[in-house]
């Protein structure tokens, strides 16, 4: 939750209001504002400036301080420091899909593209797809680039056996 969303919050439940009331007085849906609350859209000067008419404050109430006439924005989650997966303190971290995307030659959308077709190995802990560190050596020799000589003399292989 953003400081603006505590904000506007505690404001509303000062006045004893729910979504739906504020909602009413500020000519915004309820599910923005409560989005807005918690932290998941970035709420414009113009937003803020409606929202602080209707509790009768000044803007700087809601916005920290800051400069009202620019955006809001959301901090960044914070990065937690990860061990590389191949040293030994790394094979057994879990990893989540972003994190596991700065070792692996593809992003986070298309490893959990490839856990939900069961094509890489993963491990589910709790809720949500995370990566150990062996899962992520695994899934690098699968995608590693084999030299032509090395392609070549498998499909040689195979076409003898056939």
């Amino acid at each position: 939750m953003t400081q603006n969303g505590i904000a506007i919050r505690a404001l509303r439940r000062a006045r004893g209001w729910n979504l739906r009331d504020l909602a009413q007085r500020t000519d915004l849906s309820h599910g923005y504002l409560s989005r807005v609350e918690r932290g998941r859209v970035n709420a414009s000067s113009d937003v803020l400036r409606r929202i602080a008419e209707v509790f009768e404050v000044p803007p700087a109430d809601i916005t920290r301080g800051d400069d009202v006439s620019a955006d809001t924005t959301i901090a960044p989650p914070p990065v937690r420091d990860v061990p590389h997966p191949a040293t030994t303190e790394g094979a057994y971290f879990h990893y989540t899909p972003e994190e596991a995307a700065l070792f692996l030659p593809l992003s986070a959308r298309k490893l959990r593209e490839r856990v939900y077709k069961r094509e890489i190995p993963f491990s589910s802990i709790n809720v949500g797809i995370h990566f150990t560190g062996l899962d992520i050596r695994e899934i690098t020799e699968q995608y590693r680039v084999r030299p032509l000589a090395e392609t070549k003399g498998s499909k040689a292989r195979v076409k003898r056996a056939a």
